[in-house]
Parts: structure tokens; sequence; C-alpha cells
């Protein structure tokens, strides 16, 4: 069974397990341990990118299905602006770019566009209420501080402590800055990188079977998830 550090992890980093099994899948995690100990520099005092941190919290607590059956119309549209928020602050696409590296600069333009919207899609079907029942759960999201990277990036550190048992996790969210705000690109959970683990994941299927196996698999999942 696993323990809280891994469900957290799992759910924090939206792990879609799109062509492995559960225990590939897991050692995948395993394997792409970064280092993420806080610096001793950073500032205690809150920014602007922590401010998108706490706003992104703040949409996935209140999360709801889009599409679910039986909503009004008035229920609808505020989920969907919950949504939206959440779209805004995350920024899947230039994840996706990232997650590819020298795999994105091989594919034509409509391909990387494919991918990066299969990428989406999933993301937001699959991850979304799994976040929402993450920091819906038993823990305490503590905000540790806030430092500035090169090129108008942030790193905005946590403390994920939960309140059943005596345990916490480090978490490390990067941003980059853009002229509507602050957007996160990676998610770092006690060494676990988002971006690896999907990179790890995607460039290994695109080395052995090709890029358009991902996308074959992608859009199976896809329709699984429907």
């Amino acid at each position: 069974m696993l323990n809280h550090k891994r469900i957290s992890i799992v759910l924090l980093t939206l792990l879609l397990d799109i062509c492995t099994s559960s225990a590939n899948a897991q050692q995948l995690i395993e394997n792409t341990t970064v280092q993420t100990a806080i610096p001793a520099d950073i500032s205690v005092s809150t920014g602007p990118a922590t401010s998108a941190v706490q706003a992104l919290v703040t949409s996935a607590r209140l999360y709801a299905d889009v599409q679910a059956p039986g909503i009004t119309a008035e229920e609808k549209q505020r989920r969907t602006v919950l949504k939206e928020n959440i779209s805004t602050i995350l920024d899947l696409h230039e994840m996706a770019r990232l997650i590819l590296a020298r795999n994105w600069e091989k594919q034509k333009p409509a391909d990387r566009e494919k991918y990066a919207a299969l990428l989406t899609v999933l993301v937001e079907k699959i991850g979304y209420p799994q976040i929402e029942k993450f920091f819906n759960g038993p823990i305490e999201l503590i905000y540790t501080g806030e430092r500035p990277l090169e090129a108008g990036k942030a790193s905005v550190f946590t403390a994920i402590a939960y309140k059943d048992e005596d345990q916490k996790l480090s978490t490390e969210f990067q941003l980059y800055q853009t002229g509507k705000g602050w957007r996160i690109y990676d998610v770092i959970t006690d060494g676990e990188s988002l971006l690896l683990i999907y990179r790890n994941q995607h460039s290994g299927i695109i080395k052995e079977k090709g890029f358009p196996h991902l996308i074959k698999l992608m859009e199976k999942k896809l329709n699984e998830a429907k």
C-alpha cells in the first residue's frame, strides 16, 4: 500500500499512467529524484509568485466536474470559471514543450499542438479531480518562502503537513512571469519533478516506438477516461 508521501507525490504531479503498469509508473517516480532542499537564502515573505500558487490552491479546492449531470447552467458556469482559473495558472502548454524537450523541435507544428492539446485535456480530465481531493484532504499547506530565479522565474516553497500523523513534505512550485501574471511550469515534491516524470515516460515511448505511438496511447487514455 502506498504511504501518504507516495500518494501525495502521485497526485501533485498529476502522473498519468499512459503506457506503463502501476509498478513501472512507480519505478519512474523513484528514478526522477532531483535536489529540492529549501535554500537558506529564500525570502520568508510572500510575493506575486506565491499569490499565484495560493490562487491555484484556492481554485483547486473548489473545483468540481463541469460535465457532471444534473447541474444548473449557473453552477456549470461557476465550475467552468474555476477550471479556467486553474488552467490559467498551471501552464500545461509550456509544460508540454518542456516535457518533450529536444523532441519538441523534431515534430511538425501541428503535431506539437496535438500533443499539447492531448496532455492538457488528460490533465484536466484526470488530474484536476485528484488535485481537488488532495487539497481538501487532511493536510495543511504552509508557505515557507519565495526565491527569484534567473530569466524572470521564481520558486515558491511550501510544506505539506498531515494532520493525522507526524509527517511533512516539501514542495517547490516553479513559475515564470508573463504579461498576464505568474504561471507554473513544474512542481517538485520531496525531490520528485513533474516534468522529469513525464519526460522520462514520454521520451522512452518515443525512443522505442516513435512519436505517433505516444499520441495513440494518449488518445486511448482519453477515450477510456470519457
